[in-house]
């Protein structure tokens, strides 16, 4: 859709530029807003992460300890022995021969409740705890697990801790140590068995970071990218959900950091990540929450924003509207005038409402349309002037004309009826000279007639020219007034039309009878010169002269000579000075008239 109206432009660019002022700032807000908040978020997982990791390797930690001080027990020594001397016999739901403290020991741990001994000839027995079955409160069992057997080696030989992750369709981690003597020989080994529930009462336990999120967990994975612990929401995770995502890819790799990543639910979600530091695992670690959630806060600050907006840009549309209507008012009231002025009704004057550009606006178009009413005027009065110039004009050619008609041409014809009257049938002779002397005032009365047609149209111009008609006329003024004019051209073209060499004449004309009347000159100079676009004519009298500041050059004689001079867009230069004369250049352009 066109806009025309100023009040409509002005609610269009103030709107426009407000919203986009509210877009960029919104935008930036929003932006801003939602950095911060997820730059705190990854703050709070990496938080989580690093509370969770100190745990679980606390864990390890504290395990590895225990193996290692159960392993340099007198006890364990004993049981070894204990072992050796009955490898042939089939210990089966038996009790220990002494009172042993293990069974005590392994009932105390939350973080176990399966301890293996083997002795050097990997001869193993299952130190099981009072919990595991309280009626018959097995103590010892033997097993067979070349599994197990093949990890008692490997401790026996390397002679030092061990933790590996013995995962399979049952998830455990064992930590193992060596038995060591008196002689610093290696008499066996001591396997203790981590359950699944000791890392999940940490990976899936809620603490105050997590207690009012719906999504936030953390978890491990192993090398295979299989899980270690249990999901939030999936509590059979273990060795059984695959997570792939780029922060475990990144913490396998050895990095730390945070990711916006598709978890293993393929939900957008932030992800700190890093690798555990536990020997003997390559785990890691992960806290993590659902994007959704984390932007939140975000959604609902860009809802204000949005609404915010709106009540801005209705505002400014509002306002925009208000101020549009104070400046287009006084416009509207303005344009009703310029058309009231242009029907002809200069009659108009509004009020100044203001002081601002507007005010000075309307002050200007009430003194525009006092000069134009002024004008109008004075235009009407030149008119009249002008209108009177020309019947005063047309009747002072009447009574020339009829002053020569009735003074040379009557008179001529008065007397030749007079003469004829005179003839005389019986006096021939008599008749005769009256013949002769009507005869002349017959040939008086035609040249009469010619004078006053000459006066009229001069024939001389459309038979010769203009040069030929200005001398014409310069010599017939000489002879009768006794003036002396002196009369030269230069370059006339001899297709000058018919109509600017007429105008030309009437000029020239109407300035020697001006002079003739009042400069009282006895010379006057005449030069009439052109070149390919202007014709000059030049007239130089050499009389009294007069002052142009106090005499009326605006006489019948001057505004003839002007008007005939507009008429064909040319101009008329007069310089006068007292005592040495007056001086008309006048320049009027070769067209095709």
């Amino acid at each position: 859709m066109k806009i025309n109206s100023i009040s409509e432009k002005l609610i269009l660019y103030f709107v426009g530029f407000g919203i986009f002022v509210i877009i960029v700032i919104g935008a930036y807000s929003y932006q801003t807003t939602k950095k911060a908040l997820l730059d705190r978020t990854f703050e709070q997982l990496t938080s989580l992460r690093l509370e969770k990791k100190n745990q679980i390797e606390q864990l390890f930690l504290d395990r590895e300890r225990d193996i290692n001080l159960i392993a340099q027990s007198d006890e364990t020594r004993k049981l070894i022995d204990f072992i050796h001397t009955n490898q042939n016999q089939e210990v089966i739901n038996g009790k220990l021969p002494f009172n042993s403290y293990l069974i005590n020991f392994i009932s105390s741990l939350e973080y176990a409740h399966r301890l293996f001994i083997a002795d050097k000839n990997d001869s193993i027995i299952e130190v099981i705890s009072i919990q595991s079955d309280i009626k018959s409160k097995h103590v010892i069992n033997v097993i067979s697990d070349a599994v197990l057997k093949d990890f008692c080696r490997e401790l026996r030989l390397q002679k030092k801790s061990i933790i590996k992750d013995l995962s399979g369709p049952n998830f455990s981690i064992q930590l193992g140590a060596p038995i060591i003597d008196e002689g610093n020989n290696c008499i066996g080994s001591i396997v203790l068995e981590m359950p699944i529930a000791a890392i999940n009462k940490i990976m899936v336990g809620y603490s105050p970071n997590d207690a009012f999120s719906k999504t936030i967990e953390s978890y491990l994975v192993g090398d295979d990218s299989l899980m270690r612990s249990n999901s939030r929401f999936n509590e059979d995770a273990v060795y059984r959900t695959k997570v792939t995502s780029a922060s475990v890819k990144k913490a396998l790799k050895g990095e730390t950091g945070f990711l916006i990543v598709k978890d293993y639910r393929n939900i957008s979600c932030l992800s700190s990540y890093s690798k555990v530091n536990i020997k003997g695992l390559n785990w890691v670690l992960l806290a993590e929450l659902d994007e959704q959630e984390a932007l939140v806060p975000v959604y609902s600050i860009r809802n204000s924003i949005i609404l915010i907006s709106l009540i801005v840009a209705a505002s400014v549309f509002i306002f925009t509207y208000l101020i549009s209507r104070k400046i287009t008012l006084p416009l509207k009231r303005l344009e009703k005038a310029s058309s009231q002025i242009g029907a002809g009704n200069y009659e108009v004057n509004l009020e100044v409402s203001s002081f601002d550009e507007i005010g000075l606006l309307t002050a200007t178009f009430n003194k525009m349309a006092s000069q134009l009413k002024k004008q109008s005027e004075e235009l009407e009065e030149e008119k009249k002037k002008r209108v009177r110039s020309l019947i005063d004009g047309q009747e002072m050619e009447r009574q020339r004309l009829s002053r020569d008609l009735h003074d040379s041409l009557g008179q001529s014809i008065l007397a030749v009826k007079m003469k004829l009257e005179q003839i005389n049938d019986e006096k021939i002779e008599g008749n005769n000279r009256v013949v002769f002397e009507t005869r002349e005032l017959l040939k008086n009365a035609i040249h009469e007639i010619r004078v006053i047609s000459n006066d009229l149209m001069p024939h001389v111009l459309e038979a010769f020219g203009i040069e030929t008609g200005l001398k014409k006329l310069c010599k017939e003024t000489s002879e009768n007034t006794g003036m002396i004019i002196h009369f030269s051209s230069e370059n006339l073209p001899e297709s000058l039309g018919k109509k600017i060499q007429i105008y030309l004449y009437r000029i020239t004309q109407e300035i020697i009878n001006n002079i003739i009347k009042h400069s009282e000159a006895k010379e006057v100079r005449i030069k009439i010169s052109a070149n390919q676009d202007f014709v000059f004519l030049k007239i130089n009298d050499y009389g009294k002269g007069f002052e142009m500041q106090k005499n009326n050059v605006n006489g019948n004689g001057i505004n003839n000579i002007q008007e005939r001079v507009e008429l064909l867009n040319g101009s008329c230069e007069i310089n006068s000075n007292v005592g040495k004369g007056t001086e008309i250049s006048i320049k009027l352009p070769i067209v095709d008239l």
